[in-house]
């Protein structure tokens, strides 16, 4: 019998603000399993989805912006479970498929796009643009891929600073802390 190809499962954080029974805020990190898409999934983003993340304050929110609020929407075009969470970055999208008996995320789908919207929800003002575009355009449509595994040399090329010395730019912001910087201090996105 032929050994099974035993392969790492990434995990995802997802961070959930807890308030205390005397008023204090935490934040709690929750980390879930990925489970890499196995088919391709088409949303359609239309004013109300817009609307209803204005409404939930999503500005710098990954799961209160306009595509987490799309995604709860279209539930039926997913061909998994959907279990309430979804965090929406840059470039991918997680969606949860399993969460413990508190309700917090253990498994998660991740899905790549390359739509702007993301950034778009991240600077000030961008989602009454949003709103103004798909009022001038109509609905827009935003594909979810499989996440596509990169080559071996690609991934060791030395365009990237990380390949040589391990240690990412101190001074750029990326992920949480640039959405944190957009949220509460208005910064623009680079």
């Amino acid at each position: 019998m032929a050994k099974r190809k035993k392969t790492r499962r990434g995990r995802h954080n997802f961070l959930f603000k807890v308030t205390n029974g005397d008023g204090s805020e935490k934040v709690v990190k929750v980390g879930a399993k990925v489970v890499m898409a196995s088919a391709p999934v088409t949303l359609t983003v239309t004013e109300d989805h817009v609307r209803q993340a204005m409404r939930r304050h999503g500005v710098g929110h990954t799961s209160k912006c306009t595509m987490a609020v799309c995604c709860y929407g279209h539930k039926d075009a997913f061909p998994h479970m959907i279990e309430g969470h979804v965090d929406w970055n840059y470039s991918r999208a997680f969606v949860v498929t399993k969460v413990n008996k508190f309700g917090l995320p253990v498994e998660c789908v991740a899905y790549e796009h390359d739509s702007n919207i993301a950034r778009m929800n991240d600077t000030k003002g961008g989602l009454r643009k949003l709103l103004a575009k798909i009022q001038e355009q109509g609905p827009l449509t935003v594909q979810l891929r499989p996440y596509r595994k990169r080559s071996a040399p690609m991934r060791k090329s030395g365009s990237d600073r990380r390949a040589t010395s391990g240690v990412r730019d101190p001074i750029r912001r990326r992920g949480a802390n640039l959405r944190f910087d957009v949220a509460h201090l208005g910064a623009e996105p680079e």
